[in-house]
């Protein structure tokens, strides 16, 4: 993983292309979901696509037939260190969002794994929820 990164660093500015702008085509996809439910046990599976439009980034969520646009951002953290995709969306009357770090599986395909929350920040006992890049997806 050093390794990638390290070689990351060194193509952007060969490329002329931002960190932001690279982490936006990179994480750009279908992926398979696997979840649990934030202030429950309740486990749940589904489908995200996150794409690039005119307003930035959208993630569109397929669970249980239900279908939900979120806004999505790679925003930095830790003073800067590092680098997070924040996805935020409404579930009826719940407002949610979701930090999730932003890495690499064998095939060097996206992975993201990521703490899902109220967005009023009153979460006693946060969700989870893993993205799999799914390769099989029809585009």
């Amino acid at each position: 993983m050093k390794r990638l990164i390290s070689l990351i660093i060194i193509l952007i500015p060969i490329f002329n292309v931002s960190a932001d702008e690279f982490l936006h085509g990179f994480i750009q996809g279908n992926y398979l979901l696997v979840g649990k439910a934030p202030e429950s046990d309740k486990t749940y599976q589904g489908k995200v696509q996150i794409l690039e439009k005119k307003s930035g980034l959208v993630a569109i969520r397929s669970i249980d037939g239900q279908r939900t646009e979120a806004t999505a951002a790679v925003e930095s953290v830790l003073a800067g260190e590092a680098k997070v995709l924040r996805i935020r969306f409404a579930e009826g009357e719940s407002k949610y969002e979701e930090t999730c770090l932003i890495d690499t599986d064998l095939d060097n395909y996206a992975r993201l794994s990521c703490y899902l929350y109220h967005a009023d920040g009153h979460t006693t006992k946060p969700g989870l929820e893993a993205l799999f890049y799914n390769q099989s997806a029809e585009n």
